[in-house]
């Protein structure tokens, strides 16, 4: 059965209705800037917003920080899914390794994230080593249980006839399981990815000061520079739309795919 296709006009209309709010939002605020209701550089109305933009878009040490923090998250999160792939396999494969692991992974899962920064910084240091590996730690966590899952959601008839047909446990492993497994494993993928940026961000913000949007934004925070604020922050939310939509489009696409070489 084929799938409907959304018709360009429904698209440009949802796209309106979205961009609605923060129009009329806008709107008003620049409005109460402009009537002193309000006072416009506390407030950062949208006016001296757009100047700001234009500066940072030719300010060589924006572009500089953008890069270090995309860097650092590209490092981190990585590193979080190499680690989380391969461990979420071994749990869901293995009852001896679940019943010694998950206990464990279920109450760090409770642990708010920031947490760990005192002691990460004490083991691999506040700088550099410390950030990418609190975001490390940020994309694998999401990356090990939906991997998890994802082989709890194989059907067990599949496996069966891999043992039947006395594949090996590599063979198994890339017929069978991965396979079986690839939504689990791609819904990780895509949060570690969210994941990821969000504690760059945080990083920035916790450890040592160096380059990066999150100290960008902590300098123009001390310069009471709040339109500088703002502009940073509609940068990162910006990055965390595309890395939304990047993720999902090839999630749908891979999964599509594999839908397609099943049938």
């Amino acid at each position: 059965m084929s799938r409907a296709r959304t018709r360009p006009g429904t698209r440009l209309a949802t796209f309106a209705l979205a961009m609605a709010l923060p129009f009329a939002v806008a709107s008003a605020w620049q409005a109460a800037a402009s009537f002193n209701l309000i006072d416009p550089t506390q407030w950062a109305s949208p006016v001296l917003v757009g100047h700001a933009l234009s500066q940072q878009l030719s300010d060589p040490q924006f572009w500089s920080d953008f890069s270090a923090s995309l860097l650092r998250d590209a490092q981190g999160t990585g590193v979080g899914i190499l680690l989380g792939l391969p461990a979420g396999l071994a749990l869901g494969r293995s009852a001896l390794v679940r019943g010694l692991f998950v206990p464990v992974l279920d109450a760090t899962k409770a642990i708010p994230i920031f947490t760990w920064v005192p002691l990460l910084s004490v083991w691999v240091g506040s700088g550099e080593e410390g950030k990418v590996t609190f975001i490390a730690l940020a994309a694998a966590l999401p990356v090990v249980f939906s991997t998890l899952e994802g082989v709890f959601s194989i059907q067990p008839r599949y496996l069966e006839l891999a043992r039947l047909l006395c594949l090996g446990r590599l063979v198994t492993l890339r017929r069978v399981v991965l396979p079986g497994a690839m939504p689990g494993i791609l819904r990780g993928v895509h949060l570690a990815l969210l994941y990821g940026w969000l504690a760059t961000i945080g990083a920035e913000y916790l450890f040592e000061a160096g380059g990066g949007i999150g100290s960008n934004i902590m300098g123009a925070r001390e310069l009471y520079r709040l339109d500088l604020v703002v502009v940073d922050m509609i940068a990162i939310g910006l990055v965390g739309v595309l890395l939304d939509l990047a993720a999902g489009n090839t999630e749908r696409f891979l999964l599509r795919w594999q839908e397609r070489a099943l049938s």
